[in-house]
């Protein structure tokens, strides 16, 4: 019998090297990470940003009041009124009916924004998770949308 001595093969196929995992971009520190000092300050923006919202929309209210009490005093006399004024009436309460509309979205924003600092998630992007940029946040402290994301909803 023949003795056959066995001789190895190398193998045609390379064993994969092992890849190092893909380096993640460092994403911006996000604001719910910053500071108490820099959450209590976005806090007394927003706050001082609903204060001042409120009070328009409490001069919206009494002026659409006003403009009531004079319709009810006119309203026996709407016939001598020149169709323009009445026109012009109609116009401004159409006016201030949308920036009510407008104040109070703006309002809703932000006590959003406020619930937001509580819960630990302000300054996140509603739509992608990262990080908002403060120089941002500063601007319009109530903002849910990062620049990119903002863009994209706007194109």
């Amino acid at each position: 019998m023949a003795v056959r001595t066995a001789v190895r093969r190398k193998s045609t196929k390379k064993k994969a090297k092992a890849k190092p995992k893909a380096k993640r971009k460092a994403k911006a520190r996000p604001i719910s990470n910053a500071s108490r000092e820099e959450l209590e300050k976005f806090r007394e923006l927003l706050l001082a940003e609903r204060e001042r919202l409120e009070a328009e929309l409490e001069e919206i209210e009494s002026r659409a009041a006003g403009l009531d009490e004079s319709e009810r005093a006119n309203e026996v006399s709407a016939y001598d009124d020149h169709p323009a004024d009445l026109a012009s009436e109609t116009f401004e309460r159409e006016k201030d009916l949308a920036i009510r509309e407008s104040v109070e979205s703006m309002i809703h924003k932000v006590i959003n924004a406020l619930e937001k600092i509580d819960r630990g998630t302000y300054g996140m992007c509603d739509a992608c998770g990262r990080a908002i940029k403060k120089a941002r946040l500063k601007a319009l402290p109530f903002a849910t949308l990062c620049l990119d994301c903002q863009d994209r909803l706007e194109r």
